[in-house]
């Protein structure tokens, strides 16, 4: 069977469609526009009715179709399609409230959005109820829903691209879209109608009431009510749009207003008018941003109210000037800002002038300069500081004097600490205004001395030689410096601030610190601040370096001056001694020409004495060698036997003739020594080697007079550096005394040891010894100790003379130890040969000698 459509109803159904889709396209732009619970109360809300609206297009455009039989339809599909329509609707405004979404996702979201469109279609032709069938041309029926996928495609892409745009523009081009997306969903829907062929089928077809819809007059209804919801929508949607909008243009007014308060405070430029009066009016935004008053407060006079209370009768007095004299006015003041920091501001304001001369309106422009302001009061501060530093080379004085300069310019404290020379901390000035703070700092100062590990404060400057800056003092610095409650109470009546505390450094020491502080003031440091107070610093140092290093010069000075002193008058001395030294030198040149005449005479005397020793040498040799000839032939009995008398008298001949011949020997030796005529062949002589053949030499004698005679060996490879001959003459001379004063049954020792200081040849004996008076006499030539004794022992008194001379001329030494009735040891002492110089023993041998001397 042939059905027919309902022009009214169709119409009815596209006009539907796109108040649906343009109330589509409001509700994605809330729902992007939202945040958090109204975005899910915008996406809730917004699903029903944009699906209730496209479902309504569906039903009426259903309804629009006429039937040659009656129609009626099942709750449950019909419902069914409703809901499929709400999902639809969910799905899309899902994805336009997403902030990004990729390709790939917005064309699997078209194309569940079409399937569901078509879904809905096809959900609600299954309701309905007629006495036949229901079969789809399958083309048509691929057709619509290709057209419900484009449609949906259409729909999020539409939606995406108008959801931000609230303009004019935006708003036609929502319209041309809601026409498209009508025209997309009304395709589908009559292509889906199209496709369906309705059978007439005999009988009656059986439906149960409880579940079928009656069709008469549904349309109107379904219409009245779609639209009525729709219109709902739309306006609360607009009605939201118009709030956020207002909402968003406070929003920029608060922005722009902060902004340009920023500004304002950023430029440090203030411009206002005022009344010919002189009063503010309502609108002054740039005063208002920069000292925070509202106009209530600033209209008017209310302005003074920032002006600085020391400067507001100077600014007043000015302002009324201009206005009367209708003149510039020019003048520089404090005012507070809005954060409250007093700031120094330059205003200039110009009078604008009507035809006739009359005020019509004063412009001005209020220019923040404390920051220019306070450098130029920094540099001339510093330039005053370095005047009085250079003005005394009293820097104690200087530097309480600079404190004193620096409150309240740079500070409402100041301090100076100085490093003494023990390394200790002392406070050399503090200044304020009030001096009850001053004796409560003193107060503090005493009770509680500054620690000198203190992290922070001066007590850390003067330490590591870092400056520290703090624009606010927390109160954790201020109860971690307390050592106790009342410490804590009495730092806080101070009112510290702000402080910046810097080191004095000369020549890489540091020599204190500089601690500015504000209080009262309100006033915090920064850099700049930092800055000065270190060119302060440092010029201070350097007035303390140059005061010391002055002190220390006149120090210097002053024991210059004391040495210049003790220097003239031990020149005086020294001049005196120079006249009396000049006197010793005559007398000496005298006594010298008087020497040089007794040397020369002397020796012509020695020459002489020489020429007559050895005249009378040679003399008395000759017969006493003629004497001891003959004797040995008498002795051998040459002229006859000999009798034992006369061979005893002719022994006797013998010894006197050999002992003359020897004191003629020592006689002649010593002359020759005395007149330099002894020649020495010195050379590294071995030791061990050259004592044990004197030994041999003595040992007659030794038996002859019943001694005991021992020799300690040392370390063969020893050498000396000596004349060998003469070393054996001094060595034999010892051991021959040693044994001529030794009584019969004593005891003769000779040892010797060598060290670092060379070698010494020890001869000991237990004779009768040698008094200590005339220890140093012995080795003078003639002397003899015991003339009785000497005469028994035929002795000439040269021996020991003339040993020593010996030892000498070979750079050693003969000296002698005695203790009376226990004997003597005489030490000869000569260098060690250059091989054995580094390997002498350490220590020496102790012999028993030794021990009977001492």
């Amino acid at each position: 069977m042939k059905g027919s459509y309902n022009f009214a109803l169709v119409v009815f159904s596209i006009v539907i469609a796109f108040i649906a889709s343009y109330t589509a396209l409001a509700l994605g732009a809330r729902v992007h526009a939202s945040r958090g619970r109204f975005r899910l109360v915008w996406l809730a809300g917004g699903s029903v009715t944009m699906g209730m609206g496209i479902w309504s297009m569906h039903f009426v455009g259903m309804l629009a179709h006429r039937l040659p039989v009656a129609v009626s339809y099942d709750v449950i599909l019909w419902l069914a399609s409703m809901a499929v329509a709400v999902g639809a609707s969910a799905l899309a405004l899902w994805v336009a409230g997403r902030p990004g979404m990729s390709r790939t996702a917005l064309a699997g979201a078209g194309l569940l959005l079409g399937a569901a469109v078509a879904g809905m279609h096809y959900v609600g032709m299954a309701a309905m109820r007629i006495p036949g069938r229901i079969t789809y041309d399958p083309r048509l029926v691929v057709l619509s829903v290709v057209v419900a996928v484009a449609a949906g495609a259409a729909a999020l892409g539409l939606l995406l691209r108008t959801r931000a745009d609230d303009s004019p523009h935006g708003r036609r081009v929502k319209v041309g879209a809601a026409a498209v997306m009508a025209a997309g969903i009304a395709g589908m829907h009559y292509t889906a109608m199209a496709a369906a062929r309705f059978h007439v089928v005999p009988g009656v077809v059986h439906v149960p009431q409880d579940h079928v819809l009656r069709t008469e007059g549904l349309a109107a209804g379904v219409i009245v009510g779609t639209l009525v919801l729709l219109g709902i929508t739309l306006m609360s949607a607009l009605v939201d749009r118009r709030l956020r909008a207002r909402d968003a243009e406070t929003e920029a007014v608060r922005r722009s207003e902060a902004r340009f308060r920023s500004l304002v405070a950023a430029s440090a430029q203030v411009v206002w008018t005022a009344t010919p009066g002189g009063e503010m009016g309502d609108a002054q935004p740039d005063l208002a941003a920069f000292t925070g008053l509202p106009p209530e407060r600033y209209r008017g006079w209310g302005w003074m109210e920032a002006v600085h209370a020391g400067d507001r009768d100077r600014v007043g007095a000015g302002w009324r000037a201009a206005l009367d004299e209708k003149r510039d006015l020019e003048t520089e003041f404090r005012m507070r800002r809005g954060d409250g920091a007093w700031r120094w501001v330059s205003v200039r304001a110009v009078p604008v002038l009507e035809e006739d001369g009359r005020v019509r309106e004063w412009v001005g422009a209020t220019t923040d300069v404390t920051e220019p302001r306070r450098v130029q009061e920094g540099r001339d501060f510093v330039a005053e500081a370095s005047r009085v530093l250079a003005s005394s080379l009293d820097y104690e004085q200087t530097l309480r004097a600079v404190a004193e300069l620096a409150v309240p310019v740079l500070a409402d404290w100041c301090a100076v600490d100085v490093v003494t020379e023990d390394g200790e901390l002392r406070r050399l000035a503090v200044m304020h205004r009030d001096p009850e703070k001053i004796r409560l700092v003193e107060e503090i100062e005493a009770r509680w001395p500054t620690r000198p590990d203190t992290p922070y404060g001066m007590a850390n400057v003067v330490r590591t030689g870092q400056a520290e800056l703090v624009p606010h003092i927390p109160e954790a610095l201020l109860s971690g410096n307390a050592q106790d409650d009342e410490h804590l109470r009495l730092i806080r009546e101070l009112g510290l601030r702000s402080y910046v505390c810097v080191p004095l450094i000369a020549r890489g020491n540091v020599l204190g610190a500089l601690s500015l502080v504000h209080a009262e003031s309100g006033r915090a440091y920064d850099e700049s601040d930092r800055v000065l107070a270190e060119e302060l610093a440092r010029r201070a140092a350097v007035a303390i370096d140059n005061a010391r290093l002055f002190g220390e010069t006149e120090e210097a000075r002053a024991q210059l001056e004391q040495q210049t002193g003790e220097l003239e008058e031990a020149q005086a001395e020294m001049e005196m001694a120079h006249d009396e030294l000049q006197a010793a030198y005559e007398d000496l040149a005298a006594r010298t020409r008087d020497a040089e005449q007794a040397r020369e005479a002397a020796d012509e005397a020695n020459a002489a004495k020489g020429s007559f020793l050895a005249t009378m040498s040679h003399e008395l040799r000759t017969p006493l060698n003629a004497i001891a000839g003959y004797t040995q032939l008498l002795e051998m009995g040459i002229h006859g036997p000999v009798s034992e008398s006369q061979r005893e008298a002719l022994g006797k001949i013998h010894r006197n003739q050999a002992h003359l011949l020897g004191l003629i020997n020592d006689v002649l030796n010593f002359a020759k020594i005395e007149a330099g005529q002894v020649r020495y062949t010195v050379q590294d002589v071995p030791l061990d080697a050259t004592l044990s053949a004197v030994e041999a030499l003595v040992e007659p004698q030794i038996r002859a007079r019943g001694l005991l005679y021992r020799y300690r060996r040392g370390d063969g490879t020893a050498t000396v550096r000596a004349d060998r001959e003469r070393l054996e003459q001094v060595v034999l001379n010892l051991l021959t005394n040693a044994v001529k004063f030794t009584e019969p049954g004593g005891r003769v020792e000779m040892a010797w040891e060598a060290d670092g200081r060379g070698a010494r040849i020890h001869v000991a004996d237990t004779g009768r010894g040698i008094p200590a008076d005339k220890l140093d006499a012995v080795f003078e030539p003639f002397v003899q100790v015991d003339p009785a004794l000497t005469r028994a022992t035929e002795g000439t008194g040269l021996g020991l003379a003339i040993s020593r001379d010996l030892a000498r001329a070979m750079g050693g030494d003969l000296t002698a130890r005695s203790t009376p009735g226990k004997g003597s040891v005489f030490t000869l002492t000569l260098p060690l040969g250059e091989a054995a110089a580094s390997s002498a023993p350490a220590s020496a041998p102790r012999i028993e000698g030794q021990d009977a001397a001492d």
